[in-house]
């Protein structure tokens, strides 16, 4: 999936068109808000709950907010039209921006070319959020995923010892899961790109 259209505001059955990166379009009932909400049955993340509600408020981010698991990075790029907007997805490894005027362009894989009415101050506000937030979750995953090795039982503890490994196996149990939902597939290469030591000091939370 590359964009969800919002087509909301007309006459139309059909609210929705779904436009795929092999340039095929389909139109269906559903909003794009009430696509946006469904993506909590294929990620691991709620987009009000843990990005809106938990993750934005964190960074201070009070509006535009995307849609930020894995590599899937989902972020609003139309005006507010009955209450939904168009969403865009932004494969932040190989789209190419262009800026006229006050129009945005990205072209997809080099063959295929979406333009807004946004400019590029307004633009890379928004894709300012999305590194904020990539960039939160691969954070707050190293904090709770440590990595674990069978030579930290070591032979004695004393309890106080006892007590801090239990909860470092209890975060890597906990880490075993989440690897399983996908959660920690963050590569290398985006995690370099993103921070530079811009993003370092992050608010905690409950997240």
């Amino acid at each position: 999936m590359l964009a969800l259209i919002n087509r909301a505001d007309t006459q139309s059955h059909y609210n929705t068109i779904i436009l795929y990166d092999d340039q095929r379009l389909i139109k269906v009932r559903p909003t794009t808000n009430k696509l946006v909400k469904k993506l909590r049955q294929h990620f691991a993340l709620d987009y009000h709950n843990d990005i809106c509600k938990t993750i934005a408020k964190a960074l201070n981010i009070k509006k535009n907010v995307p849609y930020i698991c894995r590599d899937f990075w989902l972020m609003q790029v139309g005006p507010v039209v009955a209450h939904n907007r168009t969403w865009f997805r932004w494969q932040y490894q190989s789209d190419m921006w262009d800026y006229v005027d006050n129009y945005t362009r990205v072209i997809v894989r080099h063959r295929m070319v979406l333009q807004w009415a946004i400019s590029r101050k307004v633009m890379e506000k928004r894709q300012h959020r999305c590194k904020q937030i990539a960039s939160y979750l691969k954070q707050q995953t190293a904090l709770v995923c440590p990595t674990f090795k069978l030579a930290d039982l070591g032979h004695t503890h004393s309890l106080e010892v006892l007590d801090k490994l239990m909860v470092k196996i209890e975060k890597y149990k906990r880490a075993l899961i989440l690897g399983k939902v996908g959660f920690l597939e963050f590569t290398d290469e985006v995690d370099d790109d993103l921070n530079h030591n811009r993003y370092w000091q992050l608010p905690d939370t409950e997240f």
